[in-house]
């Protein structure tokens, strides 16, 4: 295990509050993107912010309490290094939601961030105010996407066969809890909020969504946002529902 004195020795740049908001962990195109982004955070935002190269990140995120990770898609000229960063930060700290920067927001790229684990995606074409935006609704649980980058997603979301629609009929196959908290978890709920609302544990509700998802044969909570937007469905009183996807997280 890393001590801290080690992991803090790769640390290119640390912005403190005295009491910030939240902690932030960067890996940029290079030390001065990096750094420069950590300090808009900072400014903007109030919280701790540390850009870190990115063979250093795993590192660091066992010896420092982070609530979020910022990682730029190309590191060091190399084009695509920060999906598999992504990818590895994903597994070892899934609790941990990811931004991707992206230099340009193509089908693939955009495509490639949600696979890697992301749950936002950021033009760097984007104005800051708009990465603040971003940052401030992916650590408090929301998935985000640009207009262009939204318009990729919504083209392979329209390509994957619809999932069993939640009706009057069906909703038989789901228990009026997994129902429920299926309900919850289609409006970006995490679990942690679920299980507070619900008066359950965490670990009760990741089980009721994987035996809901299962049963309707669905995958992702990244899916369910945008297929209801598709299909232009919704979530409506526990028995009625129309469409959702989702998984446990």
């Amino acid at each position: 295990m890393p001590s801290e004195a080690t992991a803090q020795e790769n640390v290119f740049q640390i912005g403190r509050h005295v009491e910030p908001a939240f902690s932030a962990i960067i890996v940029g195109r290079d030390s001065m993107s990096g750094g420069l982004l950590a300090d808009a955070l900072v400014r903007d935002l109030g919280c701790e912010a540390v850009a870190v190269r990115s063979s250093n990140l795993l590192q660091v995120l066992e010896t420092r309490d982070t609530n979020l990770v910022i990682i730029s898609s190309d590191i060091n000229t190399t084009i695509g290094a920060g999906f598999d960063l992504s990818n590895a930060i994903s597994s070892a700290h899934p609790k941990i939601p990811i931004i991707i920067l992206l230099d340009l927001p193509t089908h693939e790229a955009v495509i490639n961030a949600f696979r890697s684990g992301a749950r936002g995606v950021f033009s760097r074409h984007e104005s800051m105010d708009q990465f603040i935006a971003c940052v401030q609704h992916v650590r408090k649980g929301a998935i985000w996407a640009g207009g262009e980058e939204t318009k990729f997603i919504l083209e392979v979301f329209k390509n994957i066969p619809a999932p069993m629609a939640l009706t009057e009929d069906n909703s038989s196959t789901l228990t009026a809890r997994e129902l429920q908290v299926v309900r919850c978890a289609a409006t970006g709920k995490t679990n942690k909020v679920i299980a507070g609302e619900l008066g359950l544990s965490e670990h009760t509700v990741k089980n009721y969504l994987f035996r809901a998802f299962e049963k309707l044969g669905v995958s992702s909570r990244v899916e369910l946002l945008f297929y209801l937007t598709i299909r232009g469905h919704s979530l409506g009183p526990l028995g009625r529902s129309k469409r959702a996807t989702n998984a446990a997280e």
